[in-house]
């Protein structure tokens, strides 16, 4: 049903409004900045997110009752706009506009026509100046009675469904400070197949925004000498990938290092042979040690975090909690894309001695390892079924490797966990269907072993990454971390 109130058209606020989210990037401009955010209020979405995010002002922006995203120090157009898209993304936004300080809406349901367009990817664009003065940088490509194509772009308020970004990330970082970060990251979304054209805008746009720069009333917040050294650097980066079709995943979030444990008390542990405790100070120790990334600790009771350490709350399930901390490691990091380098340690009997992040290399799998092979008794005993008979058979000679470290980035450790939790459905699904006739194996060591050596090429371990296991720290002053 189409609403009018006083001959204008309303689309309803739970289709709309709160998946709309505005956010405008400022730096040095306080004035320009305070007429602009009055013009958005003025023709503000109905629960529409609005934010401003400061490129590093001095003095730092502000604005009552307005949301401030700041970086303290001028990181430049790239890292701002990427900051926009994280932010409003977090919040649930659906339809994300970016704009510069010096354009403003100015007319109600001004958003209305992007948002109904099909294209996941349209800007406000002008092609040429307003005034005598003339560009000649750009000609219509394309025109009907909903699209205008160009052959080029202006940046100055840029519209993005949620999903173009999913697909092809955000303002690639190759880019610096800034410029042609924004018609780059519209022809990935063009190459990846998900829009009609490029560059294109809704017909009749003029009418909806004001644009300060289109009418060279405002003066540029980057100076022309920086200005012309960044398009310098980056048109043949962009010319490059405007003529291969380049379509490549640029990472818009800020991205920083994680440390997980898990502490599952809900079964008991078939090592210890009961149960354990949700006892915050068994981790206080691993909490206390980690340096340089987030803490977090995956629990099915705990209540309370220890101290330096966030706590995440996963179900209690029916399996080992051996097999169950690969589940729920998996699952949280398939949920936070942010990070980058991930380890992922028994929180017991483990603890950080010295920062790896600088050390790890992309695609390189780090793990823990002990001063025997896999012919030790301990493992025949505890692991049953035909895949880890092969396993052990074939690598009796082998180091054995341990469970309780595992890092690399984040990608590497998702699919590995994963792999992990996929042997422990097969062989309980052999159980199944052998009439439970093996016993269940309770423990991840051999899995653990047989998913490392399909990465046996990338495999680091030894005396950089741990001390020598069950030695009271032998090697403390080289290891990243001590393990028990």
């Amino acid at each position: 049903m189409q609403v009018t109130i006083d001959g204008v058209p309303y689309a309803p606020a739970c289709s709309s409004g709160s998946r709309i989210g505005i956010a405008v990037t400022t730096h040095n401009r306080p004035a320009v900045l305070a007429k602009t955010i009055g013009q958005h209020l003025k023709h503000l979405p109905a629960g529409a997110k609005f934010i401003v995010v400061d490129d590093g002002s001095a003095p730092a922006a502000t604005a009552a009752g307005i949301e401030i995203i700041r970086d303290e120090k001028s990181l430049g157009i790239v890292v701002s706009k990427n900051r926009s898209l994280e932010a409003l993304i977090d919040a649930g936004c659906e339809h994300l506009f970016l704009w510069d300080d010096d354009a403003y809406p100015i007319s109600d349901n001004w958003h209305v026509p992007y948002i109904e367009s099909p294209e996941p990817h349209l800007a406000y664009q002008f092609l040429d100046l307003a005034g005598a003065k003339k560009l000649n940088d750009m000609a219509v490509l394309y025109r009907d009675d909903r699209h205008v194509a160009y052959t080029g772009q202006r940046g100055v308020m840029l519209y993005y469904h949620r999903s173009a970004i999913e697909k092809v990330g955000g303002f690639d970082p190759v880019y610096g400070r800034g410029m042609y970060e924004h018609p780059d990251l519209a022809l990935r979304i063009y190459n990846a197949g998900l829009a009609t054209w490029a560059f294109a805008d809704v017909a009749g746009s003029e009418k909806l925004i004001y644009s300060l720069d289109e009418h060279e009333a405002v003066e540029r917040s980057v100076a022309r000498p920086e200005r012309d050294a960044l398009v310098r650097n980056n048109v043949t980066i962009f010319n490059a990938r405007r003529d291969s079709g380049y379509a490549g995943y640029a990472e818009y979030r800020r991205q920083r290092n994680v440390v997980i444990t898990t502490l599952l008390t809900g079964q008991p542990d078939p090592q210890r042979g009961t149960v354990i405790k949700p006892d915050a100070s068994i981790l206080s120790v691993w909490a206390a040690s980690i340096r340089g990334s987030d803490a977090v600790v995956l629990a099915d009771q705990l209540e309370v975090a220890p101290s330096g350490a966030s706590l995440v709350s996963v179900p209690p399930v029916q399996m080992s909690p051996y097999f169950a901390r690969w589940l729920h490691i998996y699952q949280y990091l398939r949920a936070h894309p942010e990070y980058l380098f991930v380890w992922c340690t028994d929180g017991t009997d483990v603890e950080m001695l010295h920062q790896p992040w600088e050390e790890m290399e992309p695609g390189k799998i780090y793990v823990g390892s002990e001063p025997k092979t896999y012919a030790d008794p301990w493992m025949y005993q505890n692991h049953h079924g035909k895949v880890y008979a092969e396993f052990l058979r074939e690598h009796r000679n082998s180091l054995m490797l341990n469970a309780g470290l595992l890092g690399g980035c984040r990608e590497n450790v998702m699919e590995f966990a994963h792999h992990i939790v996929r042997l422990y459905y097969l062989s309980e699904s052999q159980r199944f269907w052998d009439k439970g006739k093996t016993p269940a194996t309770q423990v991840d060591m051999g899995a653990f072993g047989i998913v490392a050596h399909h990465y046996s090429d990338r495999l680091v371990t030894g005396p950089r990454v741990h001390t020598v296991f069950r030695t009271k720290g032998t090697g403390l002053e080289f290891a990243f971390w001590r393990h028990k």
